[in-house]
C-alpha cells in the first residue's frame, strides 16, 4: 500500500490487519413498536423558563386549556377512532329526528354539523394520503 502523509506527522503505511467479526447475541435491538398517549405540554428549554416570566396570556392560556381525563385520546389513532364514531351518531341522531317534523330547527343544526365533521374527516383523509405520497418519495 502506499504511504499517504496527510501531515509531517501523520503517515498510513499499512493496511488492513484483521476483521473481527460480532457474536449475534451482542446485537442490541430496537424497542419494541408502542403508542404512549401524548405528553401534557410541551417542554422548555430552561434559559426560556428562567428569562421568561409568566404573563397575562400564559395565565389565560392555562384558564382555557380543556381538562382531558383520558389523555390517550389525542393520540392520532384513538382522535379519528372517536371523530368517526360522533359522525355516525350525528348521521343516526338525523335519521331519527327526519321522522320527527316538530325538531326542524335542532335537524338543520345536527345536519350542518354532519356536515362539517364529514368535511373535516374528508380533509384529514386527504392530509393522510399526501402524507403517504410524501413518504414514497
Amino acid at each position: 500500500m502506499p504511504d499517504l502523509k496527510l501531515a509531517s506527522s501523520l503517515a498510513f503505511d499499512r493496511g488492513i490487519d484483521s476483521v473481527v467479526y460480532a457474536r449475534r447475541e451482542d446485537f442490541s435491538s430496537l424497542p419494541q413498536i408502542q403508542e404512549s398517549a401524548p405528553t401534557e405540554r410541551v417542554s422548555q428549554s430552561q434559559v426560556d423558563t428562567i428569562l421568561n416570566m409568566p404573563s397575562l396570556n400564559d395565565a389565560l392560556d392555562e384558564a382555557i386549556r380543556p381538562q382531558l381525563q383520558n389523555r390517550e385520546l389525542m393520540s392520532p389513532k384513538r382522535f379519528r377512532q372517536r371523530l368517526d364514531s360522533v359522525c355516525a351518531r350525528l348521521r343516526d341522531a338525523a335519521a331519527g329526528m327526519e321522522s320527527d317534523g316538530s325538531a326542524a330547527e335542532r335537524l338543520r343544526l345536527i345536519n350542518r354539523a354532519t356536515r362539517l365533521l364529514n368535511e373535516e374527516c374528508s380533509l384529514r383523509d386527504l392530509v393522510q394520503m399526501y402524507r403517504s405520497v410524501l413518504y414514497q418519495g
